[in-house]
């Protein structure tokens, strides 16, 4: 009987865990100091004093239970150590969502006691999270010595290729940021005419690659800078969800739109669907291979 009990109470007390779920307007500001010895280019420094506003944005209203997806890859020239390249995504996972934008981040420069001073301030929206979100097993790949292996890593004109799998039943999509005012659409595939690509439980995929799906398009990494850094993002959720109008690209390159339009269709999916999980990797470019791996 009171097993009984029990459930029932569990049952009484689900809807209204769900319903507890907050979803709140933030504001917040970081203050990001690059001095003469620190490896980051003017770009990657103004992106990650914004990836961290966000972050004191969330601690301000959820706490501080914060976690950051770290890449640090060290590059090597002439076989000793030259620079280490590192990004945070400090956007809080483990007790709030950053949905999006509500507001265009603010970033001042400042050259001051032979430092760069960059102060960023950013206004969003935040879910607070109150559930486990589902489990994503993914990792970014290419071909090293003709086997896939993970990496964050790719010379100018490498493939890329993503390695997915779920606990359940769903729908995946994949983007890449490749700037403020462009973001390309990698998955659905184009020649996918329901905009969506479904995913079976425990099965392991492997995008962009035809060998395993012969409707895969294949993608190359590229940049015209000495190194630049671009964002995949992953979305997922058990329930459906087609991917955003995009603009048809030609042959060689992917559908696309502008991040501001990404990122207000991402906020809408997000606020629609609880359930829906976004993962984000850096992955580096480098403009020819003088720079090597470990």
């Amino acid at each position: 009987m009171s097993y009984i009990r029990l459930f029932l109470s569990l049952c009484i007390m689900m809807p209204f865990v769900a319903v507890a779920q907050r979803t709140v307007t933030v504001n917040g500001t970081y203050t990001y100091i690059v001095g003469d010895n620190d490896d980051i280019s003017l770009r990657e420094a103004k992106v990650k004093c914004v990836e961290l506003a966000k972050a004191e944005a969330i601690k301000a209203e959820f706490g501080e239970m914060i976690t950051s997806d770290v890449i640090d890859t060290n590059l090597e020239t002439n076989g000793e150590a030259s620079s280490s390249f590192f990004w945070e995504n400090t956007v809080a996972m483990a007790k709030g969502d950053w949905l999006g934008d509500t507001k265009s981040p603010e970033l001042d420069i400042e050259y001051k006691d032979g430092k760069l001073v960059f102060k960023a301030e950013v206004w969003g929206k935040v879910r607070e999270i109150v559930q486990a979100k589902t489990d994503l097993k993914w990792n970014i790949m290419k071909e090293i010595l003709g086997q896939k292996s993970e990496t964050t890593s790719f010379v100018s004109g490498e493939r890329i290729f993503v390695r997915f799998r779920s606990p359940s039943d769903g729908y995946v999509a994949v983007y890449l940021i490749v700037g403020d005012d462009e973001t390309s659409c990698l998955l659905p595939y184009r020649k996918d005419p329901s905009g969506m690509f479904k995913v079976r439980n425990g099965k392991e995929y492997i995008f962009f690659d035809k060998d395993e799906d012969p409707r895969a398009s294949f993608y190359k990494l590229s940049t015209q800078h000495e190194k630049e850094a671009n964002q995949l993002v992953v979305i997922y959720s058990p329930n459906p969800f087609a991917k955003c109008t995009d603009i048809t690209g030609d042959a060689r390159h992917p559908n696309s739109l502008s991040t501001h339009d990404f990122q207000k269709w991402l906020l809408k999916c997000q606020r629609a669907d609880r359930d829906m999980v976004v993962a984000k990797k850096w992955v580096t470019i480098r403009k020819n291979n003088s720079e090597k791996e470990n």
